[in-house]
């Protein structure tokens, strides 16, 4: 059987570039033997190379110096269904592929715009599709739809720009119905990016202000009392089930929640010590909000169990962290699949493998 050609994505012109970095290098260096890999990595300032080198080389950046690395773009005409490769001199080659991996993070790789145009060119994406991409990866919107399923999420207040010439009314918009602390950030991008904590009025006008300088729109919300789980669904059920729920247990409040990586200051408990009917009832709940967001392949979904049993949602990620060490990953790892056999699941759920 001939391998599978697959274009893994990589880099990208995020804040979470690096992130990607790590996590291509995760990916490449496990695929399955079926697969014949294409690295295409975008840098910071979005220029898209196809690279030819040593994975090694992907962690540290220094993969953009490599002399072989060419101009590299997916070809939108769905008859090429590939690649398109072009050398210094103008020429250029087509590749054809079976399939597209994006392990982009953060703007312009979770957004669901790389998928918009992976579906244009006709292509297989492993992972969500440009629907799912962008529901999960903007909170207003991804509220709004659970929210619609009869699905609870954390009370919220989102902000548009414009509201910052009032800042005075902002505030209390804010403060009428939260409590302190109070967290704000961007509603896309990662969480970890424009993501501040305010204790009192002047640092929630600072953290509004820091929020906005990376969207248009922002979302607020308090700290809930109770448990901060987290769930990785996968689009086969009977997969799932082997999977444990993580909890995430923090010594410090001022850093980002439920971050693609455990803080030194935090530790991943997996599994998650909880009761039977709890743990079906966090089950059912992330399968609920996977299904509600049109979620394939894979995705996380992070919840708040509070201390009278309500789970909240706080967030679904369409694309969660692939690295080794990625909360995502050690939820799969440490309970059900080594990660090998994770990737192997991942991608055959789109592209035969047999």
């Amino acid at each position: 059987m001939a391998k599978k050609r697959i274009a893994v994505l990589f880099g990208g012109a995020s804040a979470d570039h690096a992130a990607s970095l790590h996590t291509a290098y995760s990916v490449l260096s496990s695929l399955p033997k079926e697969i014949e890999p294409l690295a295409i990595g975008i840098t910071r300032a979005g220029r898209w190379l196809f690279y030819p080198g040593s994975y090694e080389n992907i962690k540290d950046g220094s993969w953009e110096q490599d002399s072989d690395c060419c101009s590299c773009v997916i070809s939108p005409d769905m008859t090429n269904k590939g690649v398109i490769k072009i050398i210094s001199d103008g020429e250029s080659t087509i590749h054809r592929i079976d399939a597209v991996f994006p392990v982009l993070h953060g703007k312009y790789g979770e957004d669901g715009r790389v998928q918009g145009l992976c579906k244009l060119a006709g292509l297989p994406v492993i992972g969500n599709d440009f629907t799912a991409a962008a529901l999960c990866n903007d909170r207003r919107i991804m509220d709004l739809v659970l929210s619609d399923s009869n699905i609870k999420v954390i009370e919220n207040v989102t902000l548009h720009r414009s509201e910052m010439n009032d800042m005075t009314a902002a505030i209390k918009k804010i403060t009428g119905k939260l409590s302190f602390p109070i967290y704000t950030a961007p509603t896309s991008c990662s969480t970890s990016v424009g993501a501040c904590r305010a204790e009192n009025e002047k640092e929630l006008e600072e953290a509004i202000k820091a929020s906005f300088s990376h969207h248009p729109y922002i979302i607020a919300e308090s700290a809930v009392k109770g448990r901060e789980l987290t769930c990785a669904v996968l689009g086969a059920k009977h997969h799932d089930e082997r999977v444990a729920i993580g909890e995430l247990v923090r010594t410090d409040d001022s850093i980002d929640k439920l971050s693609e990586y455990i803080a030194s200051t935090s530790e991943l408990k997996v599994p998650a010590k909880l009761d039977g009917l709890t743990q079906n009832k966090i089950k059912q709940t992330a399968r609920a909000a996977y299904d509600a967001l049109s979620c394939k392949c894979f995705a996380r979904v992070d919840m708040v169990l509070d201390n009278d049993g309500e789970v909240y949602v706080r967030r679904v990620r369409g694309i969660p962290g692939l690295d080794r060490q990625s909360i995502f990953t050690r939820l799969v790892t440490e309970s059900a699949y080594s990660y090998e056999e994770m990737l192997r699941m991942l991608i055959g759920a789109v592209v035969d493998l047999d």
